[in-house]
Parts: structure tokens; C-alpha cells; sequence
């Protein structure tokens, strides 16, 4: 009988014991999970910020390349200009 009340009273503690490794790794194993997640949604948001990078990056060219050709344009038309002014003088 006395073994068995020791039992009984060590029983707690064990219970108590495997309860606290029970919960701590299921805590763990949320962490990880929840690390994960945020690592993988860093990871997209930094390749969305690449690809915005580019996509600016690509526009401001096209822009450059724009203004080179209006610019090209516009000089191409002055000489037109220039040309006829030049022929009604005469």
C-alpha cells in the first residue's frame, strides 16, 4: 500500500513533467512552422521588390529612349523648317 501511495504521489509529477515536454514541443514545432511561413513570405517579398526594381528600372529606359527619339524628331523637323523657310526666300 505504501508503494503504491508513492506511486500516486510521484504519479503528478510525471504527469506534470511529460505535460511540460508535451507542450513544449508542440510550441516548438509552431514556432518552426510560423518561421517558415514568414521566411517564405520575405522571400516573395523581396522577389516582388526585385521585379518592381526591374519594371522601374525598365520604364525609365523606355522613357530615355523616348526623349532621344522626340529629341532626334524634333531636330529633324526644325531642319524641315529651316529647309523651307530657306526655298520661299528664294
Amino acid at each position: 500500500m505504501e508503494e503504491g501511495l508513492k506511486k500516486f504521489y510521484e504519479s503528478p509529477e510525471k504527469v506534470d513533467e511529460k505535460l511540460k515536454v508535451f507542450i513544449n514541443t508542440v510550441f516548438n514545432s509552431k514556432i518552426k512552422s510560423v518561421s517558415h511561413v514568414i521566411d517564405q513570405a520575405i522571400s516573395l517579398y523581396e522577389n516582388l521588390l526585385e521585379q518592381q526594381e526591374k519594371a522601374h528600372q525598365g520604364t525609365l529606359e523606355e522613357r530615355e529612349a523616348d526623349k532621344t527619339w522626340i529629341s532626334q524628331k524634333r531636330q529633324e523637323l526644325e531642319q524641315v523648317h529651316k529647309d523651307i523657310q530657306s526655298v520661299t526666300k528664294l
